[in-house]
C-alpha cells in the first residue's frame, strides 16, 4: 500500500511562493539555454574567433602549444578546440558549438548541484539568472574560451561553498583541480582563486593545513605561467597595450557587464543599497543565532564577497594601466549573481515576498531579445567575407596587414596563420606576405609597392577606434597610388577592412 507521504513535496518546495519561483526559473532555462545555439547563425568570424580557428587548425598538438605560448591568452581552451577540430573541423558552426554547450552547462550545472547549504528555489533562481545573462547569451555565440571560464568557475564557486562547509581532502582537490583549469583558461581567475585560497585558510585554518596537498593541483598552471609570462610582458610593454585607461564612462559600462545590456545599471545603485543593508542584518542574524531556517549559507554569502573584492581589483588595476575590458570580468559573474539570488531570497524569506526570485528573473528575461542583434549586428572586424571575395580572382599572393599596435611583437607565421586562414580553409593555399606597420609614418607606399607582384590581392584590416593603429592618421588611399587597384571597405564605423586586388573580384553591390 502506497501511503501520501509518498508524495509529499521535498522541503524546498513547501509553500506556494517557492513553487511559483522554481517554475518560473525553469521556464526561464528552457528558453535561455536554447538560444544559444542559433545566437550567430549566419554570421562570419570576427578578430578574435580567427584565431581561434587558425590555432585550432594546427596540423599537430605541438603546433598548439607553440601557438598558445605566442598569444597572450591563457592555453586550456586552445588545446580542447584543436582535440575538437580533429573531429568536428573549423566550419564556423562546429568551431562556435562548444561556446554554446559550455555557456548551456553552467546553469543547468547550478541547478543539480548539491551540498552547497542553497535551497532548490534559491539554486533555481541563480540558474535562471546565469542563463537569461545577456552576455552569457552573446559569448555562448562566439568560437571564444569565455563560456569554458564561466562553466568553470561556476562549477569552482559550488565546488568552494561545499569545501568550507564541510572541509575534506577530497572536496579541497575537486577546488583546487576547477579553479587551476580556470586559470589556465584565464589568467584573472588566479585573483579569484587567490581570495578564495586565503579565505579558506583564514576561515578553516586547521581543515586547510589538514587539506594542503590538494593545492599541489595548481602546480601545472604555475609552471606554464612561469614559462607564458616573459612572452605575456612583451604585450604589456608602453605602445603595445592596446586597452584604454578606466575612465568614467568605460566604469559605467563595465559595472554593468554582470548585469546584463547596459539598460540594466539603473539596477545598480538600488541594488548595492539593499544589498548592504541586508548583509548587515545577516550578519546581524548570525550574531544572534537565528539563522535555524535559513535558505542559503554563510558559505554562499562569502563566496559572493569575495567575487565582488575580485572585480574591484580588476576595475581598480584598469584605472593604473590599460590591462582591462569588459569581459575580464567573466570569471566573477557567477557569484555575482548568486550574490542577487541571496539578496532576493533574504528579502522574501517565510512571506508572499517570495516571489522577488520570481520578479528578479522577470526583470532579466524582460531584456528584449532584439538588443542582441542591435549591439552584436553584423561582425564587422572580419576579413572572412573580404577572403571570399578575392577567393574568386584565385590571388597567387596575398598581402595582409593587421593594422594593430600589438602586431609588432608578433610572430611572422601568427600573421601568416591568421592572415591566410580562410583561404587554407576553403582548399584555396595562397602566399600570405605579411605587413608590419609603422604607426608614424604614412604606410599606402609600401603597402602598393608588396602589391606589385602579378596576381597580389590585399586585406588592410584595422580599427581606427584603437590608438596605435596606423590608418588612424593615414587613411588608406592604395587607389591613388595604382589606379590599376580594385578595392572595397568592408568594414563600417571605425571598424576597416580593405580588399584590393586587379581583377575586380571585390566589385560586387551584393551586402557583405
Amino acid at each position: 500500500m502506497i501511503h501520501h507521504k509518498s508524495f509529499a513535496l521535498p522541503r524546498d518546495l513547501r509553500g506556494w511562493g517557492s513553487v511559483l519561483a522554481c517554475a518560473v526559473a525553469v521556464l526561464a532555462l528552457a528558453w535561455a539555454i536554447p538560444v544559444r545555439f542559433f545566437i550567430s547563425h549566419g554570421q562570419p568570424l570576427w578578430l578574435d574567433e580567427t584565431w581561434t580557428g587558425a590555432i585550432a587548425a594546427q596540423p599537430s598538438f605541438a603546433a598548439v602549444v607553440r601557438q598558445a605560448w605566442l598569444d597572450v591568452n591563457a592555453p586550456l581552451y586552445y588545446g580542447v578546440m584543436h582535440l575538437w577540430a580533429q573531429a568536428f573541423g573549423v566550419s564556423n558552426a562546429a568551431l562556435r558549438l562548444p561556446s554554446a554547450l559550455f555557456g548551456a552547462a553552467a546553469p543547468l550545472l547550478i541547478v543539480f548541484a548539491r551540498g552547497t547549504g542553497l535551497a532548490l528555489p534559491l539554486r533555481l533562481t541563480w540558474a535562471a539568472l546565469l542563463a537569461l545573462w545577456t552576455q552569457g547569451i552573446y559569448l555562448s555565440g562566439e568560437a571564444r574560451g569565455y563560456t569554458l571560464l564561466l562553466l568553470l568557475c561556476t562549477a569552482s564557486a559550488l565546488a568552494y561553498m561545499r569545501l568550507v562547509a564541510a572541509p575534506t581532502l577530497g572536496r579541497a582537490a575537486i577546488w583546487c583541480g576547477l579553479s587551476a583549469l580556470a586559470v589556465l583558461t584565464h589568467y584573472h581567475a588566479l585573483i579569484l582563486a587567490g581570495l578564495q585560497g586565503l579565505a579558506y585558510l583564514a576561515w578553516r585554518r586547521q581543515a586547510a593545513l589538514r587539506t594542503w596537498p590538494a593545492a599541489l593541483l595548481f602546480l601545472p598552471a604555475f609552471a606554464w605561467l612561469a614559462v607564458h609570462l616573459p612572452r605575456i610582458a612583451e604585450f604589456m610593454r608602453p605602445g603595445v597595450a592596446w586597452y584604454p585607461i578606466l575612465n568614467e564612462r568605460r566604469l559605467e559600462r563595465a559595472l554593468a557587464f554582470p548585469l546584463g545590456p547596459p539598460s540594466m545599471l539603473p539596477w545598480l545603485g538600488g541594488v548595492l543599497a539593499v544589498g548592504v543593508v541586508v548583509a548587515a542584518g545577516t550578519l546581524w542574524m548570525i550574531r544572534r543565532g537565528r539563522r535555524a531556517r535559513a535558505q542559503d549559507s554563510l558559505a554562499a554569502w562569502a563566496t559572493f564577497g569575495l567575487a565582488l573584492v575580485g572585480a574591484a581589483a580588476i576595475l581598480a588595476m584598469g584605472f593604473v594601466r590599460p590591462s582591462f575590458t569588459d569581459r575580464y570580468l567573466v570569471p566573477f559573474t557567477p557569484a555575482l549573481l548568486l550574490g542577487l539570488t541571496l539578496l532576493a531570497g533574504r528579502i522574501g524569506r517565510g512571506t508572499s515576498l517570495l516571489l522577488i526570485p520570481v520578479a528578479v528573473v522577470f526583470a532579466w528575461a524582460a531584456v528584449p531579445f532584439a538588443d542582441t542583434q542591435v549591439r552584436e549586428g553584423w561582425r564587422w572586424y572580419n576579413w572572412e567575407v573580404a577572403s571570399r571575395d578575392l577567393m574568386r580572382g584565385r590571388p597567387e599572393r596575398l598581402v595582409f596587414v593587421w593594422d594593430h599596435p600589438a602586431s609588432p611583437v608578433l610572430a611572422r607565421d601568427q600573421l601568416e596563420m591568421i592572415g591566410g586562414f580562410f583561404f587554407r580553409r576553403a582548399g584555396a593555399p595562397v602566399e600570405v606576405l605579411p605587413l608590419v606597420l609603422d604607426a608614424r609614418s604614412n604606410p599606402n607606399p609600401r603597402v602598393a609597392e608588396a602589391l606589385r607582384a602579378p596576381r597580389a590581392a590585399l586585406i588592410w584590416a584595422y580599427d581606427r577606434g584603437v590608438i596605435g593603429t596606423a590608418a588612424r592618421r593615414f587613411a588608406p588611399r592604395l587607389d591613388s597610388l595604382d589606379p590599376s587597384l580594385i578595392c572595397r571597405n568592408y568594414g563600417s564605423g571605425s571598424i576597416g577592412v580593405l580588399a584590393c586586388d586587379r581583377v575586380g573580384s571585390v566589385k560586387t553591390t551584393a551586402k557583405p
